[in-house]
């Protein structure tokens, strides 16, 4: 008896991301990404996008060589969004498609990426894949509904929603396995978002906008962010503790979450230096800055700033929380906090601060990292300790 062909849909937004880097949180503003290309900034959705579907290159190479085995000419076909949200990157690795008879659009728009899912649903995929971040999985969720299975890879700046994969590699294991018939399951994910205009606003929580239902292999899926910023008496104990800890002329690099906003606040209050512009006079909550002294020597940093920074001065530390509920550490709102600013810090200058209850949320999960470089995921993983108060600390796992 024949096996039925597994058709796979493939959407990729080319420019989520793009705004991470540069400090945007996110990359919805298509003339803030205009800007950002004119100014020599990477687009590294594509690259994310073939570290996933490389996994099934050579799977793909059966297919163009007849093979009839378990994964060959008559075992799966692809669908692709055309151009630069999918095509262009599925014909770079040589993996042959069909393509999505669809307007081309230049800014490939929400609208582009709707139309091409409802396209694919009509045409009765079995498994769409899409690459982007929680507007791509708006715009998903919105064109197919829970009508389709999907299977997310993670490319964008926040990145709140439960229906991707925990890096783009394991994206890729699981379609793999998918395609080889290994056992999976399906399971209904929420798709979260915070618009961006709010993104700099304090009492601002992620929004539910639906859900999708994902490819499941059990272990790969990362999950929400709790709806909660962690602004608590324990929060404000953990910051005071922190301070405590800082030392004179030393540089903080500080990243985005409640706990940290915490300890920029506390650290400010009496900070009487001219507002740079920034909303936030006492430093950013979703975004990346600079404490020298108890004064922000920078606001909202971008990369760039940021490895300007670490290169001016000798005694540097990075301190970050974990992200409520999916436990990212590295990779999801701070991709400022780049891979080689984290190697000239080095690891042993990196301190995490999290509440107890943040840490039991991850239910003994270990926290993720998810940088764009495999190296510096490895290099990241570890042990690390967190210090509630005084002596009262545990030790967690990173990796």
């Amino acid at each position: 008896m024949e096996t039925k062909k597994k058709k796979i849909g493939f959407i990729l937004n080319p420019y989520a991301g793009i705004g991470g880097k540069a400090g945007l949180k996110g990359s919805d503003n298509y003339k803030k990404i205009e800007k950002l290309l004119l100014e020599g900034c990477e687009r590294t959705a594509p690259k994310r996008a073939e570290s996933c579907m490389s996994k099934i290159a050579d799977l793909t190479a059966s297919l163009v060589e007849g093979d009839k085995g378990s994964v060959g000419e008559k075992n799966f076909s692809i669908l692709s969004a055309p151009g630069d949200m999918g095509e262009a990157l599925l014909k770079k690795i040589k993996i042959p498609c069909d393509v999505v008879l669809c307007p081309k659009a230049d800014t490939s728009s929400a609208e582009d990426t709707k139309l091409c899912a409802q396209i694919m649903k009509e045409q009765g995929v079995d498994l769409l894949v899409f690459c982007g971040g929680d507007g791509t999985a708006r715009d998903i969720c919105e064109a197919v509904g829970t009508d389709v299975t999907v299977l997310g890879i993670p490319a964008g700046v926040k990145m709140y929603s439960a229906c991707y994969a925990c890096n783009p590699y394991q994206a890729g294991e699981m379609l793999a396995g998918w395609l080889e018939g290994k056992e999976m399951s399906y399971e209904m994910r929420e798709v979260l978002d915070i618009e961006e205009k709010d993104l700099d606003s304090r009492n601002v929580s992620p929004q539910l906008y639906g859900f999708l239902e994902v490819l499941s292999d059990g272990k790969h899926l990362q999950k929400a962010k709790e709806l909660d910023l962690g602004s608590g008496e324990s929060a404000t104990i953990i910051a005071r503790a922190a301070i405590l800890r800082m030392e004179k002329d030393w540089v903080y690099i500080i990243g985005p979450g409640g706990t940290t906003w915490k300890i920029k606040e506390l650290l400010c209050e009496n900070d009487e230096q001219e507002d740079t512009g920034k909303k936030n006079v006492h430093g950013t909550v979703r975004g990346v800055d600079v404490i020298r002294n108890g004064k922000i020597i920078l606001r909202d940093a971008n990369e760039r700033e940021l490895w300007d920074c670490v290169n001016s001065y000798s005694h540097i530390k990075i301190l970050v929380t974990c992200i409520g509920g999916n436990g990212f550490l590295l990779g999801r709102g701070n991709q400022q906090i780049s891979p080689r600013v984290i190697r000239k810090v080095g690891k042993e200058q990196i301190e995490i601060v999290a509440t107890k209850e943040k840490l039991a949320g991850l239910g003994g999960q270990p926290m993720h990292v998810d940088t764009g470089d495999a190296d510096a995921d490895e290099y990241l993983k570890g042990y690390y300790k967190i210090i509630f108060k005084n002596s009262d600390s545990a030790i967690y796992k990173v990796g």
